[in-house]
């Protein structure tokens, strides 16, 4: 088998090979009718084994891309997971190996050929992305007798769910028909299986029964569809993977369902997302339930919407956010997208009105509500999620404050903010406002414009279009990040405008900003300094945080307004053509990090730039570089020092250190308490940590380099710790799925480097695996290297002291390595790099309480000889270190024999 290139004809740039596309193909086709064969899945490894003894590969197969993938191999995962899957003749496994579906064996027998198979599976590819991209309209319904669902999202919803809720009605299967998959056995094997499993895989190892396996398959389809913070992949992903470990061949995914999974409407939140056993229990719970109910009760739930909600939400084991997303999946005419109880509560008690027209049962109030606000709207759809619905129930009349992102698109925008009087968000695609700006008007118009973007980036843009226009009102207090500080400023009464400023279409609203008040974000409060950093969507809803804010704004006569010429200046902007837009940007130049070599190595005090210009070098060709050395020799200074010389804003880099209970949950995302809503309430949400946080930042700014420094990185667990990021520190362009994200598909990007600092003395920790070690280059800071030698000694010269110190630190050294001590354990300069380090007492008090403990430790056994082999007080003495410090003691405190 050949998975890695022959140095000998690793290039991308060979010589086209005429007959590449006729031995991809047949090769493509060969590895099916393997996968056929396979009584289950396949590891891709044995998978390209199989394929390369059906079709031999070339040296022109096993050249490698310019992403440094095997061509062979690049080419044929890639039409794997792409026209084959989705035509549902395959399934990819998670580990990336893949599992034949019974509609690939009656693929191979439809086309006997490998074109023929080939540009079958390319024509099922175009229908599927044509599909899941298609703008389908909802039928009309009665806006004054059911509650409205308009947009794609929904429509696609409906076309997925539709055959799996007949299947549900009938007890049969969407995907096996003629299979008892939603029928009693198939149901309570699930159920059973979930009960014992608190912690099942995406696979579900352990649940034997197949037909319950296909339930689970079809329930998630339940599950996903509606949902609009899924991303498709992932959606799809949960639908596999329980089929794939069957013991017969599974069904493929139909390419109409799997179109319609790619759209949404419901806005469900990361806590429900994340918890797939809690969401798949609940469809299980309920469905045993059904079942034991009478025959006429289990059809009324379909004809009657309050008789499925009283099921489903008095079944024991379902969640009643689940137990709301199914009301709206089967009676979506009666129920709005709100799945929190609370929630739906405090929409009633804020939009109530009237209170003779309601009755006390919340989910008829609140479509009650909604069916007068769908009136008020002109017929229109009605969604509390967003603005300005959105604060009209969850503010309560509180002061309002919104975090608008002013580092954007690779530049920063506040000091025009501050100067113009004006705070803005990019809308590129947007060529014009609606006369009468709404919620339905301004959904559909992000809609038809943003409309090739995936469902949760276009639900994204949505909030921000609607916060920024709808949401924020005269008087709310606006903040942003302006580099290392906070800029403070209170919205205008005056409407949001579409302009063209710096050759970029925005979405402005007015401002008065704090000129004077601009307090450093490290120094803010930690519940607002965690708030602001590392953002996501652009416009953000601070308003819990509005007291502690303004009480930062300090007085009014610090506030600015723009100027009159600068106000006609900006309404008298005009809109660029669509094609200037952010959505289409020039090509964007690799990040690198610069500085003036020279200038930080003389400010480290080494001998050359050497070694500063191998750092720069390894950075910009690797990203990932570990420096490793024994304490004191000044890493993660060099670091920070690093940092500065390149310009790096505080925004562009973020600072963590490893220790022994440091997790996966901490470093890259995991389950964290959140307030809720509801008094002293609480609820645990995914959070992500400093590694995904920057990785985002870096995404949103390609053209600027983020850095993000583990101080200490071989303290923790590193397997633990990276997890499934093992991978991609070593394959940048590659995406895995994350733990807790809904198995969200998640990348290191390019801009992205990784600094690491390594203490090679501490012997309670073990180094570094081969695995890490082949994904960090490793740069020495011992004194071997040429440039780092006598470095105290230059140090003491440019500061004036006495040059005995770094021969005091030598001898010491020195004499270690006599006495058979690793060169690792040696002490670097910045021990003695100190202010007053010379003075008598201050030598006493470094040799006493710092250097001779680990000297003791290292001579473990022998410490009672420890004082006559480091004669630190007689050194000082020969090196002319006046008034030498006293006789060291040993751990009893004695005198020394």
């Amino acid at each position: 088998m050949t998975t890695t290139p022959d140095p000998a004809v690793s290039t991308a740039d060979m010589t086209p090979d005429p007959e590449w596309a006729q031995r991809y193909r047949m090769r493509l086709r060969a590895t099916l009718e393997e996968l056929v064969k396979q009584p289950g899945p396949v590891p891709l490894a044995d998978v390209q084994a199989l394929a390369e003894a059906r079709v031999p590969l070339n040296d022109y197969d096993r050249s490698v891309t310019k992403t440094g993938a095997v061509r062979a191999w690049n080419n044929l995962s890639w039409l794997l997971t792409t026209s084959f899957e989705h035509a549902g003749w395959l399934h990819a496994t998670q580990d990336g190996g893949f599992r034949a579906a019974k509609e690939g064996a009656g693929a191979l027998a439809a086309h006997p050929d490998a074109q023929s198979l080939y540009e079958a599976a390319n024509l099922a590819y175009r229908q599927w992305d044509a599909l899941r991209k298609a703008p389908l309209t909802a039928a009309r319904v009665d806006f004054g007798a059911e509650v409205v669902h308009d947009g794609t999202g929904f429509v696609h919803a409906h076309l997925a769910t539709e055959p799996v809720l007949a299947a549900w009605r009938s007890g049969d299967s969407a995907l096996v028909p003629g299979t008892e998959a939603w029928g009693a056995a198939a149901a309570t094997a699930l159920r059973d299986y979930l009960a014992g499993e608190p912690t099942p895989d995406g696979p579900m190892s352990g649940l034997a029964l197949d037909t319950a396996r296909v339930l689970a398959a079809e329930a998630w389809v339940l599950l996903v569809a509606p949902i609009s913070d899924i991303v498709g992949y992932t959606k799809r992903s949960r639908v596999r993977n329980p089929l794939i470990p069957m013991t017969v061949p599974p069904p493929g995914l139909p390419l109409e369902m799997s179109a319609h999974l790619e759209q949404g409407f419901v806005h469900a939140g990361q806590a429900l997302i994340a918890t797939p056993r809690v969401m798949l229990s609940s469809v299980a719970n309920l469905l045993v339930r059904w079942h034991e109910q009478p025959a006429e009760a289990r059809a009324a739930v379909w004809d009657d919407p309050w008789a499925f909600r009283d099921l489903a939400t008095t079944t024991p084991g379902v969640d009643p956010r689940v137990a709301a997303l199914l009301c709206v999946v089967v009676h979506p005419s009666s129920f709005t997208t709100v799945l929190r109880p609370n929630d739906r509560e405090a929409i009633v008690a804020a939009l109530g009105g009237d209170a003779e027209t309601l009755i006390g049962d919340t989910e008829k109030d609140l479509k009650t509500i909604t069916l007068r606000l769908q009136a008020e709207a002109g017929e229109a759809a009605v969604r509390y999620d967003q603005a300005p619905l959105l604060q009209a129930w969850s503010d309560d009349g509180a002061q309002r404050a919104w975090l608008v992102r002013g580092e954007v698109d690779q530049q920063n925008r506040v000091p025009t903010w501050v100067r113009q009087g004006i705070v803005s968000i990019t809308v590129g695609k947007l060529t014009q406002l609606p006369k009468e700006p709404t919620q339905k008007s301004l959904g559909d118009l992000v809609d038809e414009h943003y409309g090739d973007l995936q469902v949760v980036k276009r639900e994204a843009k949505k909030r921000d279009v609607l916060s920024f226009i709808l949401g924020m009102r005269r008087g709310d207090l606006v903040a942003t990040v302006d580099g290392g500080a906070l800029r403070l400023g209170w919205l205008l009464d005056e409407p949001a405008r579409l302009q063209s400023i710096g050759g970029m279409t925005l979405l402005t609203r007015g401002v008065t900003w704090y000129t004077d008040v601009a307090p450093g974000v490290k120094a803010l409060p930690g519940s607002i300094r965690t708030r602001v950093r590392f953002k996501g969507e652009d416009v953000l809803d601070l308003t819990d945080l509005a007291g502690p804010l303004e009480e930062l704004t300090g007085n009014e006569d610090e506030l600015t307004q723009p100027g009159d010429d600068e106000l006609d200046d900006l309404l008298a902007s005009s809109v660029p053509e669509p094609e200037e837009t952010e959505e289409e940007p020039a090509t964007v130049e690799a990040a690198v990090l610069t500085c003036d070599e020279k200038e930080l190595a003389a400010q480290l005090h080494h001998a050359d730039a050497s070694w500063v210009e191998e750092l720069l070098i390894s950075l910009n060709e690797r990203r990932q570089v570990v420096l490793e050395g024994p304490p004191g020799t000044g890493k993660t200074f060099t670091v920070q020092a690093l940092l500065e010389a390149c310009g790096l804003t505080e925004a562009q880099s973020a600072l963590v250190q490893f220790h022994p209970t440091y997790s996966y949950e901490d470093f890259v995302e995991g389950f964290r308490p959140v307030a809720t809503s509801d008094a002293g309430g609480a609820s645990l949400t995914v959070t992500p940590g400093p590694l995904k946080r920057i990785a985002d930042e870096a995404r949103n700014a390609p053209g600027k380099p983020f850095v993000l420094v583990i101080d200490e990185i071989n303290r923790a667990n590193i397997a633990k710790v990276f997890g499934e990021l093992y991978f991609l520190l070593e394959y940048r362009g590659a995406e895995v799925e994350l733990l807790y994200s809904a198995g969200e598909r998640f990348a290191l990007p390019e801009n992205l480097f990784i600094i690491g600092t390594m203490n090679t003395a501490d012997r309670s920790i073990a180094l570094l695996d081969a695995a890490m070690r082949r994904r960090f280059v490793f740069l020495s800071m011992g004194s071997e290297e040429p440039a780092l030698a006598r470095m105290l000694h230059r140090w003491c010269e440019a500061t004036g002291r006495p040059t005995g110190l770094a021969d005091l630190r030598d001898r010491l050294n020195a004499e270690m390595a006599k006495r058979g001590l690793d060169p690792a354990l040696a002490f670097g300069p910045s021990y003695f790099m100190r202010d007053g380090v010379e003075a008598p007492a201050a030598l006493d008090r470094l040799w006493r309480r710092e250097l001779r403990p680990m000297v003791v430790e290292h001579h473990y056994g022998k410490h009672m000889q420890v004082d006559a082999w480091y004669p630190f007080p007689g050194w000082a003495r020969e090196l002319v270190l006046d008034n030498p410090v006293a006789p060291g003691v040993d751990e009893a405190g004695a005198a020394p024999q």
